[in-house]
């Protein structure tokens, strides 16, 4: 351990993170972000996740060029505040309750006609699940946008696959099999997942947990980030 990591970690052993920071601590790492690693299975080997890491993955999280100024300004807020929450924890719940804030802001731009001529909320002003679920019902958010809808068919085609070869191998009561990657074909049973129907029932409801007041705290909040991503980047 290098003289400076020894320098941290004395600091840190004196710091409240969930205090106000002290000004020779405010470049400080939050200790709760140390506690985490990243592991290759393949090599059997693991790293401690650093602030690299940290910002490597939210750096990837890019709105298209098409989207709004003033929606960009409020995501690149998101993608500031995650970055900033390696310093404090506790940023990760505001990140998130910011970045569904901008995803109801990209709604009302993108559907600003629809709202003036009151078919999103019947005249009143919509909220986030109204507006998410008329763009839903329209077509202009589909499941097909998304990742991890897109991922579900290939787990699924995949597994299916493997299941098979098991079947094949007991049957013929061999010790192993092998198949081809190409056997691998996502079919329409593979796909039926109305990811955008769950997203209308979710993401709601996890701003309105933020808006209310909660002290759930956890750093897995850049998904949320990802959907929010993907859907505002569907809008336009």
């Amino acid at each position: 351990m290098d003289s400076l990591n020894e320098e941290n970690l004395s600091s840190q052993t004196i710091l409240d993170p969930d205090g106000f920071r002290p000004l020779d601590a405010v470049g400080d790492p939050d200790p709760r972000n140390q506690l985490w690693a990243t592991v290759d299975l393949i090599a059997g080997t693991s790293k401690p996740f650093t602030l690299s890491d940290h910002h490597r993955a939210i750096a990837q999280e890019v709105l298209n060029e098409k989207v709004p100024r003033d929606v960009h300004v409020q995501f690149e807020t998101v993608r500031n505040l995650y970055l900033y929450a390696w310093f404090a924890y506790r940023f990760y719940p505001v990140a998130e309750h910011q970045s569904l804030s901008c995803l109801e802001l990209a709604l009302r731009i993108r559907l600003e006609k629809d709202i003036q001529l009151g078919n999103v909320a019947r005249g009143r002003r919509p909220m986030l699940q109204a507006m998410l679920g008329y763009a839903v019902d329209k077509g202009v958010i589909k499941n097909e946008g998304f990742e991890r809808w897109r991922n579900r068919g290939e787990t699924n085609a995949r597994a299916r696959v493997q299941f098979e070869k098991m079947r094949e191998m007991v049957k013929c009561d061999i010790p192993e099999i092998a198949w081809d990657e190409a056997e691998v074909q996502v079919t329409e049973q593979d796909l039926e997942w109305d990811f955008v129907q769950v997203l209308v029932k979710t993401l709601p409801k996890i701003r309105n947990e933020h808006a209310h007041g909660s002290t759930e705290l956890h750093f897995q909040v850049l998904n949320t980030i990802q959907i929010v991503r993907e859907t505002i980047n569907q809008l336009f």
